[in-house]
């Protein structure tokens, strides 16, 4: 609830100070005297736009503070709260503060603490339902309009709701496990047969150690045997065979000196050493030239080898540019690739597993949807004719209203009988709240039809009905009364002390039937000082909210029968009952 505003340099305030109490509060006070310039106020810390144009004249900042009690809201609420912004005191307490600058960007505090506007907002639309002027008509948003109908369904249906909501949870804790198991094994097969396919490559290769330096020498010999084999046979002549003009071979040559030193050793040692060493190389030189006749013959030009050698060695470059720079690495790379492979899950008994418990899952979830969705639908049909009769009361004998349930299929949802069908932690219903203002009109959404004077006696009758069921702890009526007569100010004043009982209401009035219900009076007038238009707000007790109940029936000129219709309205109003 809301307890104490503190508004600054806010339109005609410079500094305004409200405590706010349970039940009715009552905002009164002259055409023109400002009084929804409180509502706005209380706006802007929940969220809405907000411009310059709203801070006061010579004011470089407008701020708006509240404080807002929590002990009436719901305990699913509060722990909304608490996961939205973490920042409650210990007493549940909430202070929001927001400034609006002329230059500089607006700022919004919870608590001390700086948040976004959006959380505001959200914040805003659990704490306060305003409607008027406004946009924090939770009634207008349709996906509120299941909550209003489950919680008119009493206990025994929200465990079954409670119940539905856990196993939800349950089941879709299951479904992304389950999903992420199946991505993860689509992954992992997907890297299985990559690595798998790179492991038999290098397999089939064969690869040896140094095979790439053999191969590059082998071919390199081949592609130069013509140019080898002249040069041998060049030798071989040379050194054994003798030129082709007669020229002696280096072996004859050798054979001939030889036996001139032969004829002449005996006369000197060292001419006898000589002959040795000449004799030794003699046998070297035919050594020699034996291995380049049998190195020559034994080599030959092989097209077909070539080819093999030089696509072997090709296969073994194209291994290279993928898997590593030497054949060590390649074979490194392989032995890394077999690990990988080895360490890979498959999780299929996982999976199945999963898929099992989802199904029971979904057989739960099937049976407690269609159990809710057949209590929903006794529970709408009830508030139909409930909200109709209130519209009445209301003079707007020709409303209809109806509440359309449906469902909507979803092949990802859960499977009841032959359809599959969206799934929440509510369970398979969509429910909008539906109305025709008039005799013969058909049904429009709620959202899309009330607009001008309709909206006040229309929205008013429904949250009569369903002021129990809607847990937003405030509610705020700007000027619901606009445009109504006496006979029907009766009727709204009781709808609203009704709704009081359950909720704090704020509401901005002219009519004395509303206002002599207050529990909290407040009047509001224009002074000016200084050549400034100002605006004061008095709570109004004893003779003081007499007088402005009197002024309220009869003007400004009020005389003794007017104070005396203002007593007794006083004194029938029915005493405050807090209903926690």
């Amino acid at each position: 609830m809301l307890f104490y505003l503190k508004i600054n340099n806010f339109a005609l305030i410079d500094e305004l100070n409200i405590e706010f109490e349970k039940g009715l509060n009552v905002i009164t006070g002259e055409t023109g005297a400002g009084k929804s310039i409180i509502i706005e106020a209380i706006n802007v810390i929940l969220g809405s736009t907000a411009n310059s144009s709203l801070i006061k004249s010579n004011a470089e900042f407008l701020e708006v503070e509240g404080l807002f009690n929590l002990e009436l809201l719901p305990q699913n609420q509060l722990k909304t709260l608490e996961k939205t912004i973490d920042l409650l005191a210990e007493d549940r307490q909430l202070v929001i503060r927001r400034q609006v600058h002329r230059k500089k960007k607006n700022k919004c505090w919870i608590n001390n603490h700086l948040v976004t506007l959006s959380s505001l907002q959200e914040i805003g639309n659990l704490l306060i339902d305003l409607h008027g002027q406004h946009s924090h008509q939770s009634l207008l948003n349709p996906e509120s309009h299941i909550d209003f109908v489950d919680n008119l369904g009493g206990q025994s249906f929200l465990q079954k709701k409670l119940q539905l909501h856990n196993i939800f949870s349950q089941w879709q804790s299951k479904t992304n496990l389950l999903n992420q198991l199946l991505k993860n094994r689509a992954e992992n097969l997907s890297k299985k047969d990559y690595l798998s396919f790179q492991l038999q490559e290098i397999d089939n290769a064969k690869l040896r150690e140094n095979e790439d330096q053999e191969l590059e020498e082998k071919i390199n010999i081949i592609r130069h045997t013509v140019r080898i084999k002249e040069i041998m046979e060049m030798a071989s002549l040379a050194l054994y065979e003798g030129g082709e003009e007669g020229e002696p071979s280096l072996r004859d040559s050798l054979v001939r000196l030889i036996g001139h030193f032969n004829s002449i050793a005996n006369l000197d040692k060292k001419i006898d050493h000589f002959r040795e060493q000449l004799t030794e190389t003699q046998f070297k030189v035919e050594d020699i030239s034996d291995q380049i006749i049998e190195y020559k013959d034994s080599i030959d030009f092989d097209s077909q080898q070539l080819q093999e050698f030089e696509d072997r060695l090709s296969l073994i470059n194209h291994l290279k540019q993928k898997y590593g720079s030497k054949l060590t690495d390649i074979l490194f790379y392989r032995d890394t690739l077999q690990k990988q492979l080895n360490s890979i899950e498959d999780n299929q008994e996982k999976i199945e597993t999963l898929k099992m418990e989802k199904e029971e899952y979904e057989k739960k979830l099937a049976d407690l949807s269609l159990e809710l969705s057949k209590q929903r639908n006794f529970i709408a049909r009830m508030l139909e004719k409930d909200i109709v009769k209130e519209l009445n009361e209301l003079n707007m004998k020709n409303c209809n209203f109806k509440i359309q349930i449906k469902q909507k299929e979803d092949e990802n949802g859960i499977k009841i009988k032959d359809k599959s069908f969206k799934i929440t932690a509510g369970g398979i219903d969509l429910i909008e709240f539906f109305i025709a203002s008039n005799a013969g009109e058909k049904e429009k959404p709620l959202a899309d039809i009330i607009s001008g004077g309709e909206v006040s006696r229309i929205m008013l009758g429904l949250k009569s009905i369903l002021s129990k069921a809607d847990k937003i702890p405030t509610m705020i009526f700007d000027e619901i009364d606009s445009g109504v007569g006496a006979r029907l100010g009766e009727v709204i004043a009781t709808k609203l002390s009704k709704i009081s009982h359950n909720h704090q209401v704020i509401a901005v009035t002219h009519l004395p039937q509303i206002a002599c219900r207050a529990n909290l009076h407040l009047y509001i007038s224009k002074y000016v000082h200084n050549n400034k238009t100002c605006i004061q707000l008095k709570r109004l007790v004893g003779n003081e909210q007499l007088d402005e109940i009197a002024r309220m029936l009869d003007g400004e000129q009020y005389g003794s029968i007017s104070l005396e219709h203002a007593r007794e309205m006083l004194f029938r109003k029915e005493p405050f009952k807090d209903e926690k």
